[in-house]
């Protein structure tokens, strides 16, 4: 019974984000809403099950701290442009991986290098 419960509520609150994200609601975006939350609500439960119930929230409560010190970050000074050398990888490839570590971004692909805009002092 608690598990059906904790379902019905993580349901509803994956239904709900999406919903507010939509500036109008129709059938479909509620049908949509409402069959994509089961998988996400079956993966929550089973993790919850999996993790026996000991979620750590301690390191989520540092999230906000983390989104200030990021935004700090972004007027610091200890920011550059960077030409950053890639062997013949496909410029899709290299461009995500490189944008996906932190404080880094690419402006522009050199052919055999990128233009990264990066933070901090790395």
């Amino acid at each position: 019974m608690a598990r059906a419960v904790e379902s019905a509520v993580w349901w509803a609150v994956l239904v709900g984000i999406w919903l507010t994200t939509l500036s109008t609601v129709n059938w479909q975006d509620l049908l949509v809403a409402a069959v994509l939350a089961v998988p996400c609500v079956v993966a929550a439960t089973l993790l919850r099950v999996a993790y026996g119930g000991r979620w750590r929230p301690a390191r989520a409560w540092t999230l906000p701290l983390e989104i200030v010190r990021g935004c700090g970050a972004l007027f610091s000074r200890h920011k550059e442009l960077r030409h950053i050398p890639v062997s013949s990888l496909r410029k899709g490839v290299k461009t995500v991986v490189v944008s996906a570590s932190p404080g880094a971004v690419v402006l522009d692909d050199d052919g055999d290098s990128l233009l990264v805009h990066a933070l901090g002092d790395e």
